[in-house]
């Protein structure tokens, strides 16, 4: 019996000496019980036949774009649609320097590198680089795998060994059991939230003068997108509460919650939070609203216009002061100056669990500047300048422990 759930495996074989590897890992994994299925790009068939990985993975292997079917499945007709966007990890071995170039580029004129477009958001991506050892310390190259590993791929290896082409150095494919045994361990990582629920606050609240005009900011969403995409690749279930964003910052798989102002997010939020195990605040919450507001669209005026603002709840506050005991409570900070001050008030005031500091140059971007402070240390955690991607995974660590017995 397999040690985690079955999963859904897609390996991604690319055209290296190395290629006959996989072999190893493809057998491992439909071992453990999961269900494995190939693709492979024109030059892997050059070192190793398709046929050999039908037998150890038991499916017919993936070739081309361009399959002569008449009447078949929708997997027959769209190779590179099916089984990727049923996949739950995808994994490319061995890794060629043109494959990870075109993956970051995001070209798919072959099937391996479109069936890489089509994976889900919540599909896990390990990519495993074999090469010769100028090409892999090459500046484009290492520019290729930082681009992959900003996108959230996890890079094992390579290893520094005797290499093929007669050199010695780093480029050798890491071992298959090396490889099997991390891909276990990450996947079981990755089940550190299974069974939780956690609620995610994300995107800014529009405060309405009038049918058309608002007080708002520049929030876009991707940080709670980023957030809730980490949670379910670790196994939680996710109600996701969010002001007006953009479609492409909604993330898929969560149970979708829009709201436009600041008083809707709180009365949203505390009617999900009973069945929450963790609430993570990264809703830039307009901190004011108007006394009133204009049934039809106000008239331009030559002369000023006057409002009234009205302070908004502190949802975090008001959410932490009403939730059972137990649950887990993350913040966020955006500070202009002052930033290490006003994060550790707020931590107070706002009764958080720890708080994530964050700088302006966050603000609708993909990238930021993070700190971390936990309620029961005296020290920020410095991240610097991280992708929102990975800043999620870092602040998805942080709440894991709440969960685990003894830490």
């Amino acid at each position: 019996m397999p040690s985690l759930p079955s999963k859904q495996i897609l390996i991604g074989v690319c055209g290296g000496v190395a290629a006959y590897k996989a072999l190893d890992v493809v057998s491992g994994l439909r071992k453990q019980g999961h269900r494995v299925r190939v693709v492979m790009t024109d030059a892997a068939t050059r070192f190793v036949q398709p046929a050999s990985f039908a037998a150890v993975s038991g499916h017919a292997v993936l070739t081309t774009l361009w399959p002569d079917v008449g009447r078949g499945t929708l997997e027959d007709h769209y190779p590179h649609l099916y089984p990727a966007t049923e996949t739950d990890l995808f994994l490319l071995i061995p890794a060629t320097a043109n494959s990870i170039a075109k993956i970051a580029g995001g070209i798919g004129d072959d099937l391996l590198c479109t069936s890489c477009l089509s994976l889900p958001a919540t599909c896990a991506k390990i990519f495993c680089p074999s090469m010769n050892l100028e090409m892999w310390h090459n500046p484009v190259l290492q520019k290729n795998v930082g681009a992959l590993e900003s996108l959230g791929w996890i890079r094992l290896g390579p290893d520094t060994g005797h290499l093929a082409c007669g050199m010695t150095g780093e480029g050798r494919l890491r071992d298959p059991a090396a490889i099997l045994d991390e891909v276990e361990a990450y996947l079981t990582s990755r089940q550190r939230l299974s069974g939780k629920t956690v609620l995610i606050l994300s995107g800014p609240t529009h405060e309405h003068l009038d049918p058309i005009r608002y007080l708002g900011n520049p929030s876009s969403g991707k940080m709670g997108k980023a957030l809730a995409e980490a949670a379910l690749q670790q196994g939680a279930k996710v109600e996701f509460v969010t002001g007006p964003v953009p479609e492409a910052n909604l993330p898929g798989g969560v149970r979708l919650h829009p709201v436009v102002s600041a008083q809707e997010m709180l009365e949203t939020a505390r009617g999900l939070l009973e069945s929450c195990d963790a609430v993570i605040y990264a809703a830039a919450v307009a901190d004011f609203r108007p006394e009133t507001r204009a049934e039809s669209k106000l008239p331009k005026a030559e002369q000023s216009l006057d409002i009234r603002l009205l302070p908004n709840p502190d949802i975090a506050a008001t959410l932490n002061r009403e939730k059972k005991a137990g649950v887990t409570a993350i913040g966020f900070a955006l500070q202009t100056h002052d930033g290490e001050a006003h994060a550790r008030e707020k931590l107070q005031s706002k009764l958080l669990d720890g708080i994530v500091l964050n700088a302006p140059d966050s603000l609708g971007a993909p990238s930021g500047t993070f700190h971390y402070l936990a309620k029961d240390r005296e020290a920020f955690e410095h991240w610097g300048t991280l992708d929102k991607t990975r800043a999620a995974r870092y602040i998805l660590g942080k709440i894991e422990p709440f969960f685990i017995p003894g830490e």
